[in-house]
């Protein structure tokens, strides 16, 4: 029953998958075509008929190429099929305006008369279209773009890197192997690999790399990996932007920069730049040894903090000046040094423009002309002193002809023995009064007579005396005591009186000034004395003091008002003393109350060692 059963549906059951296997075949989107060995089409897919607008079994029995020529005017000139269909085979081709990739197939044992051939055919059209831009894309982008595997094949790349590694095509550039043709050794591309591989990318990655010509290139590498789902990586992706220009632009660069430092640090000007706001923004070498600061102490400071506070209102006009486009040149300005030492200098201001011609910084020159100052300065006061000299003289020689009048009829006077007691009286106090306006007077003629620096045996204490009376007047009319307490029996010094006076006459007066206005008694104490093979003289007065002792002697340095004091008298006093081969110095009073200057000379027959100086500036 079971057989006849089966016999007996056998028809129906072949039938059943006849329609079943023609519903499978209708349903694919792609075109199937079944043909016989003389290219006589036994089937088509409903997509394929539908595609030609042809009921599909109208189509049978019909050649493949009369059925590629239908709906068009022309057939082809051959079918693209049938020249392939000895083989299975896959390839790509246009079919009536269209793109598609084609797989055939013979099969076997189906016909007694013969094979039956089949064709898919997928339409890749918008695919191949797609691909054509996608490829368009990456060829017109600039970088170079490149697609590899882990071991350093790539997959794929554009043309702009085919350039950049000067290969003649893409398909040349595929074939390279990437450890071996483009680095200096495998090393350095396996260690990019483990960088990528561990932390996912490498972003401006510089790396030197070899064309194909040899030569070597400067690139930065952006790479990322791709993964599979267990994590492995797969294939790197990446952009690679050729900067050997921009290098060697860079190297040139810097070698100009070089050249140009090595100028500006070699010139024996000191340079600054600054900016707008008047900060510092480059200080050269010679800057940061002359005037003995760090980097840290100049750079982000105001140029201006660099000057005497006496000063600085000019500097800041100078600023305002250059920042209008005008050039500030040969400003005298007292410069200060990192250890509060201050010097004189030359500045000169420059504009720096940019190309739109504003102004974006200032070159500031400075010249040390300290020394050069100070000849200046001694070279005015030695005029100066000369003209007072020619001027004192006159008025002594005008005024010593009465006063010899007066001093001889006095002493006939007093010859006279009917002269009255009190008349006698009266007249030892003009004698007396007289010979002190001729003492005066010789003084006078002494300080401002000019002669040439004359070393000799000296009298400390008389020296002294001498110069205390040349201020007596102005001392005793502003009630300002002078007290002395001077030595007996010094040891002489060897020096020049004229030039010893002018250093305690400049000292004198700087505490004439300092006394007054303290709303105390003023009160100045000279004293002199011996201590081993020096003199020791010492000025104390009981003024407000010094607010920077350790400066006094600076050039240009002054505690006065703007106006009243070059900076410039105690300077010379140094220099003065130290040609003695002695030594002078300051210093504030203990008890808080004035100040004290010393004066420290080697006694005739004494040698005194002392350290190498600057002329006259203080070391």
């Amino acid at each position: 029953m079971r057989v006849a059963n089966t016999t007996t549906h056998a028809p129906e059951m072949v039938r059943f998958e006849d329609r079943h296997w023609i519903e499978i075949f209708d349903a694919i989107s792609d075109f199937l075509l079944i043909h016989d060995d003389e290219d006589k089409v036994l089937h088509v897919n409903r997509a394929l008929a539908n595609s030609i607008g042809v009921d599909p079994a109208q189509l049978r029995g019909i050649g493949v190429n009369a059925l590629l020529a239908t709906g068009t005017e022309l057939p082809p000139p051959c079918c693209p099929l049938c020249r392939t269909s000895s083989q299975p085979d896959e390839f790509v081709e246009n079919i009536l305006d269209r793109t598609y990739l084609i797989s055939t197939s013979r099969i076997h044992g189906t016909r007694e008369d013969g094979d039956e051939i089949i064709h898919v055919l997928k339409d890749i059209t918008d695919r191949q279209e797609a691909e054509r831009r996608y490829r368009e894309l990456l060829d017109n982008i600039q970088e170079g773009l490149f697609f590899t595997s882990p071991d350093g094949r790539f997959i794929d790349v554009n043309e702009a890197l085919v350039r950049i590694l000067g290969y003649d095509s893409r398909e040349e550039l595929l074939d390279a192997d990437i450890p071996d043709r483009l680095y200096s050794s495998r090393e350095r591309r396996e260690k990019l690999f483990a960088q990528v591989e561990q932390q996912g990318s490498a972003r401006n990655h510089h790396e030197t790399l070899r064309r194909k010509n040899g030569s070597l290139i400067h690139v930065l590498l952006n790479i990322f990996a791709v993964r599979d789902v267990e994590g492995r990586v797969v294939q790197l992706r990446g952009l690679m932007l050729d900067i050997t220009d921009l290098k060697n632009y860079q190297a040139e660069l810097q070698r100009e920069r070089d050249f140009s430092g090595k100028i500006l640090n070699n010139t024996q000007s000191l340079i600054l730049v600054a900016d707008t706001a008047g900060l510092i923004s480059y200080a050269n070498r010679r800057w940061y040894e002359a005037g003995g600061y760090g980097r840290d102490q100049l750079v982000g400071q105001p140029l201006t903090k660099l000057i005497a506070s006496s000063r600085r209102t000019a500097m800041q006009e100078a600023l305002r000046a250059t920042l209008a486009g005008q050039q500030v040149d040969n400003l005298e300005l007292p410069v200060m040094r990192a250890d509060g030492r201050t010097g004189q200098f030359s500045v000169n201001l420059s504009p720096m423009r940019d190309e739109q011609d504003q102004v974006t910084s200032i070159v500031v020159v400075m010249s040390d002309i300290t020394d050069a100052a100070l000849i200046q300065a001694k070279l005015v006061h030695t005029e100066k002193m000369a003209a007072v000299g020619q001027l004192v003289s006159g008025v002594a020689h005008e005024v010593n002809n009465p006063l010899t009048a007066i001093l001889g009829f006095a002493d006939l006077l007093m010859d006279n023995p009917e002269l009255p007691d009190w008349a006698r009286k009266d007249l030892r106090v003009i004698l007396q009064e007289a010979t002190r306006t001729k003492q005066i007077v010789q003084n006078l003629l002494s300080f401002a007579r000019q002669m040439p620096p004359q070393r000799q045996s000296l009298e400390i204490n008389g020296i002294l005396i001498r110069t205390i009376q040349l201020r007596s007047y102005d001392f005793a009319s502003h009630g300002i005591e002078v007290a002395e307490n001077f030595a007996d029996h010094l040891s002489p010094v060897i020096g020049d009186s004229h030039q010893l006076q002018q250093v305690f006459l400049n000292i004198l007066n700087n505490a004439y000034d300092a006394v007054r206005g303290t709303g105390r008694p003023a009160r100045i104490l000279v004293r002199s004395k011996q201590v081993g093979g020096s003199i020791e003289v010492s000025f104390r007065d009981n003024g407000g003091g010094i607010a920077h002792p350790e400066r006094i002697f600076d050039p240009f340095f002054t505690t006065k008002e703007v106006g009243k004091g070059t900076g410039l008298g105690l300077s010379i006093c140094y220099g003065i003393v130290r040609e003695h081969g002695g030594e002078i110095s300051c210093h504030n009073n203990e008890d808080g109350i004035g100040a004290t200057f010393l004066v420290r000379l080697p006694a005739a027959g004494e040698q005194v060692t002392l350290p190498s100086s600057r002329g006259a500036l203080p070391a």
